[in-house]
């Protein structure tokens, strides 16, 4: 007999696709927080949002700006435990794969900052990677996210400034157009890292093509997702 509370097994899913089944983004004042090189700013922007990326990261910020604008979309340097906007200013915030670098003692002030601006009845929208599967066993080579990313769950767990609205997992498929990109990929996150990678050389490029799987042209990997969305209480 299948036990009843066994869950089906995740669909694998485009992340924006996912994201736009869970958020009004039409028309909505949108902050995404960790935007990195604001290729999620850009995509909500093509949507119909007024996106703010922020960012601490001077690398990537740069890029961000000199990115192509898609409409009205600007990029603030910034953390997630000190967010640069206007108390109950924003329809919805999202920690991107952002939330886990928060550094741990920040990360409750973090959700506690993405309280404060949004209205109420405002979304919050936090996507994490499960430290799960063989995209993770390989990028855990170069950084190993394990605690910081059960350090976020329990942080969203225990907030009490936002209600719980969803809980939901998906595959998200990652591409890479071969080992060197991947590799350029985790440097750019993090610079420090670049020693590392050239250390592991070896090791990194023979789990990348046991894990990955050769389609299209390119290298895919199915990276587990769970996305809580929370909601601001109405006032």
């Amino acid at each position: 007999m299948q036990d009843q509370h066994t869950h089906p097994a995740p669909e694998r899913r485009k992340a924006m696709d996912v994201i736009a089944s869970l958020l009004p983004i039409e028309g909505a004042r949108i902050v995404d927080v960790g935007c990195g090189e604001g290729s999620l700013v850009r995509a909500l922007a093509k949507r119909g949002a007024h996106v703010t990326g922020v960012e601490i990261l001077d690398e990537a910020l740069n890029r961000a700006r000199a990115a192509q604008p898609v409409r009205d979309e600007r990029y603030i340097k910034g953390v997630g435990e000190n967010l640069p906007m206007h108390n109950d200013s924003v329809d919805a915030v999202i920690f991107m794969n952002s939330l886990h670098h928060v550094p741990i003692p920040h990360m409750a002030k973090a959700l506690a900052e993405t309280a404060r601006v949004l209205k109420p009845g405002g979304l919050a929208l936090i996507h994490e990677p499960e430290p799960r599967g063989g995209y993770f066993e390989l990028t855990k080579l170069v950084d190993d996210e394990t605690d910081v990313r059960a350090a976020a769950l329990k942080a969203l767990k225990s907030v009490r400034v936002l209600e719980a609205v969803d809980e939901l997992f998906y595959l998200n498929p990652v591409k890479h157009d071969d080992y060197q990109s991947f590799a350029d990929r985790m440097a750019g996150v993090d610079p420090t890292r670049s020693t590392l990678i050239r250390t592991e050389d070896a090791h990194l490029r023979a789990l990348f093509q046991a894990s990955g799987e050769q389609r299209e042209g390119a290298w895919w990997f199915d990276q587990p997702i769970r996305i809580n969305l929370l909601r601001k209480p109405d006032q």
